[in-house]
């Protein structure tokens, strides 16, 4: 099982209760849940983690669950699979794969040229302001989800350490791919360059609008 990439749009969902769908997790994991203030993080929340666990089911034909590890890493309990997880906007996104991969999706560039000046490298961000401005905004989130899925993956907190060029053509033994959904967000994902599922860079993520209840 190669590493995908799965996305699914709730933005249906975002201020509903979620009274419902709560007794799907721990008490643990509802606590954590229910802290968040708004209604649109707390389905953020659950929805990612439902989607890791619909594709993981749908896989191997059987109900699954899921745990975090001391680090707060999101883990399927007893398959040969693993994980990643990440929300934002409208979007709620997983990776998975029989390796380890690290995924992450944004929405927002609000300060995009100050956090790409302090924690890119130079070339990143001679890059970005190289751009026109209209494009500027899609190159800073490239990069900056290809380094947040790559924390996810490695523990790395040093962005200045990762190098998005040799992520995307495949110079290391991490690569790194982005995808790009309809309303401007996008997906960054990491994992070993041998366990991708051969899409090449920028084509469409596996993705749904609907059929969520």
């Amino acid at each position: 099982m190669s590493v995908k990439v799965f996305a699914v749009n709730i933005s249906a969902r975002l201020d509903l209760p979620v009274d419902d769908w709560l007794k799907f997790f721990s008490p643990a994991r509802q606590e954590k849940i229910l802290a968040y203030r708004f209604n649109a993080d707390r389905n953020r929340t659950i929805w990612a983690e439902l989607l890791a666990r619909y594709v993981v089911a749908e896989k191997f034909a059987r109900p699954v669950q899921v745990y975090r590890d001391s680090a707060g890493k999101p883990h399927i309990a007893g398959l040969p699979v693993e994980i990643s997880l990440s929300h934002a906007g409208n979007w709620v996104v997983c990776s998975v794969g029989e390796v380890q991969s690290g995924v992450d999706v944004e929405t927002d560039s609000a300060g995009a040229l100050e956090i790409a000046e302090r924690f890119f490298l130079p070339g990143e961000f001679e890059k970005i302001i190289s751009l026109p401005e209209d494009l500027q905004r899609r190159q800073f989130l490239i990069y900056w989800t290809l380094k947040e899925s790559y924390f996810k993956l490695t523990g790395d907190e040093n962005f200045l350490s990762v190098d998005c060029a040799k992520l995307l053509g495949g110079r290391a033994e991490i690569v790194g791919k982005n995808f790009f959904l309809r309303d401007g967000a996008v997906v960054g994902v990491c994992a070993n360059g041998r366990n991708f599922d051969g899409k090449k860079n920028g084509a469409p993520v596996s993705n749904s609008t609907g059929n969520l209840p």
